[in-house]
């Protein structure tokens, strides 16, 4: 039973009728506007699937606004049966148009192609993939040149990038003869999709059939995954190269070979249109795009006794022929396969289909009997009506962002707010002068920080010794202070001398003693030492208030407390030295008697010896005659040198045995 009314709609002529539901022509009783209702069947409105995937269309739609891709106009529900209004467009399909035998020249294929992938680059970009790109979804709106009233329609199925396939029941959903091989396959697909079944649309324009048929759904979807595409410029060698070079490479098995994205693809149709010459000798200028004029194709009468209703929402098509009557349109080539060219072989919902979507509807036939779709079909008394159009939702859009606007506006007075407040806070908090118990802290969360840095406590210190000197805690602080300073004294001792600059003589003292340290720790100890002896250290004056960062570092007290800093730092490093200079100079006096007692045993090398004796003990006065801490030792081995050798070792007597 058809509905009378949906919503607002008055319901007309049945546009288009599917295995999901039909399209009507309706009158919206508020506007007077014409428009094609979709309608989902009354006996699949328990299928939770169905309306899902019927209500994912219109959630797609809402977002898709571009004059290639026919328009939402509002959805509801009326009772349990949803439905939705479209733009009503006057035309024909491209399958439609095919069906007449008509066929399209490569300058229209082209500026069709454009227009739809301009469609395309809008969805993509919303991340959605269309999926069922077909003949029978691109219409031609009637009196526009070809490639000017262009429209994208049934988006059924259309998925969001990063999907996965549809599925129902383990079978694909999709227009084998317009599939992609990632989507026959199962696996899912991306946009690259859209682009391989335009390839295949254009492949039937230009030739009347898809590259692709056969008369099971299982052999089409075979040859789409595994067998090269033929070229369209053998069926059509009209075709220029740079067309057929590009549909070849849409109708590529591999998505990366193809085109990267609509755009791209828009580009090269675009290209191809301007740079190819026309082959129309009535174009004098011969270098742009020629659309052909579609002549009106006569509509071939239907066959006595069939009155099924063909019409469909984008204009009235032909009947399929009946039975023993030749099939008008074109034909495949001798030896081809037989394949009616709406014969869009299609699986849905587990349920195989030989018939194209129409009207931008599932064309799929339920198998249920009537009897079993109509004891499924559930009877509320209680029925519920939902409506809302574009232009509500456009409203509610505008609505909202006007109360984001409003609500910024008061965040950001709000924020403006606070932020005086807290600029007049904080300032009031700097101007206070801290306690000397919030500065004593501040001091010691440093200080007791394993991994802190004490520079970080001196503006507390600072100001605790300026505002506080009274305080019991003000020695303490006094030497955090003194400790700042001797770092930063250290670090300036350690940088070149500025020739500009001139150098105290603690300073220069300093320096000297510090520059022994490379060679010798003991040695440089024993200058810092020295210098001790030649700068008493001075009266430290107690702390004053000095202006932050004005340290007395030319002081002397303060070099002499660097120099005492020092002695303790190397102290450890002159013991370490101290014993490995002893440990190897008694390794020579050791070697050097090994040596003696091999001359007396062999008279014969007594010579060679001796000599090498004598050289490693002159090495050890060369070596550690000018460290002090060495002398004793170094003493004992300058004696041994000083030992003639013949009051160290008796000469052999004549006749002795040398051995």
């Amino acid at each position: 039973m058809e509905p009378a009314r949906l919503g607002p709609y008055s319901i007309g002529a049945r546009l288009g009728r599917g295995g999901m539901g039909a399209v009507y022509e309706a009158v919206d009783a508020v506007t007077g506007t014409t428009v094609a209702v979709k309608v989902l069947a009354a006996h699949l409105a328990d299928d939770q699937g169905l309306k899902a995937r019927f209500r994912a269309e219109i959630d797609t739609l809402k977002d898709l606004r571009h004059p290639g891709i026919v328009q939402l106009l509002a959805f509801g529900e009326e009772g349990d049966q949803p439905y939705f209004a479209m733009e009503l467009v006057r035309g024909k399909t491209i399958e439609q148009t095919l069906r007449t035998g008509r066929r399209f020249t490569w300058q229209e294929t082209v500026a069709v192609a454009l227009s739809v992938t301009r469609a395309l680059k809008v969805a993509h970009d919303h991340g959605v993939v269309h999926r069922d790109l077909k003949p029978s979804n691109i219409l031609l709106t009637d009196d526009v040149p070809i490639g000017e009233g262009v429209k994208l329609a049934d988006f059924g199925i259309a998925k969001l990038f990063g999907g996965v396939a549809h599925t129902a029941h383990g079978n694909i959903v999709g227009t084998a003869e317009y599939m992609a091989p990632e989507q026959a396959a199962g696996r899912g697909v991306d946009h690259r999709a859209d682009l391989y079944a335009l390839g295949l649309v254009m492949y039937a324009m230009l030739a009347g059939w898809p590259p692709f048929r056969g008369g099971q759904v299982t052999e089409v979807i075979e040859k789409q995954r595994h067998t090269p595409a033929p070229r369209v410029a053998a069926a059509v060698p009209s075709v220029p190269p740079e067309l057929d070079t590009l549909i070849d490479r849409l109708l590529h098995k591999d998505p990366a070979a193809r085109p990267g994205s609509a755009l791209a693809l828009a580009r090269l149709l675009t290209a191809i249109g301007t740079l190819v010459p026309a082959t129309d000798e009535s174009d004098p200028a011969g270098d742009k795009l020629v659309i052909a004029d579609l002549a009106p194709q006569p509509a071939q009468p239907a066959p006595p006794g069939r009155t099924e209703d063909f019409t469909t929402v984008f204009g009235a098509g032909p009947a399929p022929a009946a039975a023993g009557e030749k099939p008008t349109g074109p034909q495949p080539p001798p030896g081809a396969e037989p394949t009616r060219p709406d014969a869009s072989p299609r699986m849905a919902s587990g349920r195989g289909s030989g018939h194209a979507q129409t009207a931008g509807m599932d064309s799929d036939r339920t198998d249920l009997p009537p009897e079993e779709s109509g004891s499924t079909t559930r009877v509320d008394t209680a029925v519920r009506r939902r409506h809302t159009t574009m232009a509500e939702l456009d409203q509610a859009d505008r609505d909202r962002r006007s109360r984001d606007d409003a609500r910024a506006t008061w965040l950001r007075s709000a924020m403006a707010v606070a932020i005086a407040v807290t600029v007049l806070g904080g300032g009031w908090m700097l101007l206070r002068p801290p306690t000397a118990d919030a500065l004593y802290a501040r001091i010691k969360a440093v200080t007791n920080d394993d991994n802190g840095d004490l520079r970080d406590a001196a503006e507390p210190i600072h100001r605790f010794l300026r505002d506080h000197a009274d305080d019991p805690r003000a020695g303490e602080v006094a030497g955090f202070e003194r400790t700042i300073a001797l770092d930063r004294l250290q670090r300036r001792a350690r940088r070149k001398v500025r020739t500009d600059r001139p150098l105290s003589p603690i300073e220069r003292d300093y320096r000297a003693a510090m520059a022994r340290e490379p060679e010798s720790p003991s040695d440089c100890i024993d200058a810092l030492e020295a210098l001790l002896a030649l700068h008493p250290k001075p009266q430290v004056s107690p702390p004053d208030p000095r202006p932050e960062g004005d340290h007395p570092e030319d002081d002397a007290s303060l070099w002499i407390d660097l120099v005492h800093r020092q002695i303790a730092r190397l102290t450890p490093l002159a013991i370490d030295e101290r014993q490995e200079d002893e440990h190897r100079i008694r390794l020579v006096l050791t070697k050097s008697e090994a040596l003696l007692a091999a001359a007396l045993a062999a008279p014969a090398d007594r010579d060679t010896a001796l000599a090498e004796r004598r050289r490693l003990l002159a090495s050890v006065v060369e070596t550690y005659a000018s460290r002090p801490h060495a002398k004793v030792l170094v003493d004992e081995v300058t004696a041994l040198l000083a030992a003639p050798d013949g009051a160290i070792l008796p000469s052999p007597s004549p006749g002795a045995d040398p051995r």
